[in-house]
């Protein structure tokens, strides 16, 4: 597969898609276990809907990228540098699909139902492992969480520096609607 020239429409939607909707997860999911009862019921089901829409979004994703590929990376970019983007892409996908797997473990070892709301999944009753699982889950769950942090800090970094210190085209490409400042570099 040939390496796609730029990131299409629908790259940049998916993208920031399961951007928001990964980052106000990450936000809104601290400390849910410990929330009584009727406020963690309430709060599985909000979290369910938007771990279901990332897991959905995550999938179709994957799907785009295995029929699309990559767009080429900037020929300034060194070895290392090419290396260290596939290693932080790549682990994003893997940790991400992880937490999922986790998170469905996790949820089918709750005392109270997990109903992904706007779905009407209940994970709770897929039963995929026993109770006595749910703290080790917990442990991996939370560790994973921190992992996706650090990674997603490192991408947000590496896109900061593409656009001020090495002046490419990286971070612009990926913004909706910077088309305008692209054309407008591309003239002078």
């Amino acid at each position: 597969m040939t390496a796609k020239a730029d990131y299409d429409r629908f790259d940049r939607f998916i993208h920031w898609l399961m951007a928001i909707n990964i980052t106000l997860t990450l936000i809104f999911a601290r400390g849910m276990s410990s929330l009584p009862d009727d406020a963690r019921v309430e709060e599985y089901g909000d979290h369910g809907l938007s771990v279901t829409t990332i897991a959905l979004c995550l999938l179709i994703r994957i799907a785009w990228r295995a029929r699309t590929g990559f767009p080429a990376m900037p020929a300034t970019m060194g070895d290392l540098a090419r290396l260290a983007a596939k290693a932080v892409h790549y682990g994003l996908y893997v940790i991400l699909v992880l937490q999922i797997l986790v998170g469905l473990f996790l949820a089918s070892t709750t005392e109270l139902e997990f109903v992904a709301k706007g779905y009407g999944i209940n994970y709770t009753s897929l039963g995929l492992a026993p109770a006595e699982l749910h703290d080790t889950l917990l442990w991996f769950h939370i560790s994973l969480y921190w992992t996706i942090i650090a990674l997603l800090a490192i991408h947000v970094l590496a896109s900061v520096k593409h656009h001020f210190i090495d002046r490419d085209e990286v971070l612009l490409r990926m913004l909706p609607f910077a088309h305008r400042v692209r054309a407008r570099r591309a003239r002078n």
